[in-house]
C-alpha cells in the first residue's frame, strides 16, 4: 500500500518515475538493492558524518519545497522516513524541550545479517541529520539495539552526545 505522504507527492506532481528518473520534491533519487547499498564498505565514522549532513541538507531541502516549519515536519517523520525506504519508524520517545528522541526500526535493511555489533550506521547518520535539522542544533544518534545482533528492532537514542 502506498503512503499517504508519497500519494500527496503524487497528487501534487512531485514525485515522477519517467524515462529511467525517479524524482521526488525536484530532486533526483536512485533506487538501489538495500543489500548493495549498506554493503559498500568504508571507514563507519565518514559514513556517520556523510550521511548525517546529506540527511541534514535533505531535510532543508524538502522543507523549504513543502513550505513545511522544522515542527510540522517533525509531525511527519514517519512517512518521510518511509519514503525513503528505509522501512518503518517508530517515534518511541520524543523530549522537544530537550531536543531528545528514542527512535525504534523495525526490519532495518541494514541489519539483514547476524553480526556482534550494530550495524546500521548508515541509519544512525541519516537520523542524527534529520534530528539536527528538526531541533535546529547538532544532535547524534546512537544505535543502543540492532536486530543484527539479536534484537528484535533497532534502537537509537537521540541526542546531544556526551563529552567522553
Amino acid at each position: 500500500m502506498i503512503s499517504g505522504f508519497l500519494k500527496k507527492l503524487l497528487f501534487a506532481r512531485q514525485f515522477s518515475m519517467i524515462n529511467g528518473k525517479i524524482e521526488v520534491l525536484g530532486k533526483r533519487h536512485v533506487m538501489l538493492p538495500s543489500d548493495l547499498l549498506f554493503s559498500l564498505e568504508s571507514n563507519k565514522e565518514e559514513i556517520y558524518a556523510a550521511s548525517k549532513k546529506r540527511s541534514f541538507e535533505n531535510m532543508k531541502y524538502v522543507g523549504a519545497k513543502l513550505g513545511a516549519s522544522q515542527e510540522s515536519m517533525l509531525k511527519n517523520i514517519k512517512n518521510i522516513y518511509e519514503t525513503f525506504g528505509l522501512g518503518p519508524l517508530e517515534l518511541a520517545d520524543l523530549n522537544n524541550k530537550q531536543k531528545q528522541a528514542v527512535v525504534i526500526i523495525r526490519e532495518s535493511p541494514s541489519a539483514k545479517t547476524r553480526a556482534k555489533e550494530p550495524q546500521c550506521i548508515l541509519i544512525s547518520g541519516i537520523l542524527a541529520g534529520m534530528f539536527s535539522y528538526f531541533f535546529a542544533q547538532d544532535i547524534d544518534a546512537e544505535e543502543r539495539k540492532c536486530s543484527a545482533t539479536g534484537a528484535s528492532f533497532c534502537e537509537f537514542n537521540i541526542g546531544k552526545r556526551e563529552k567522553k
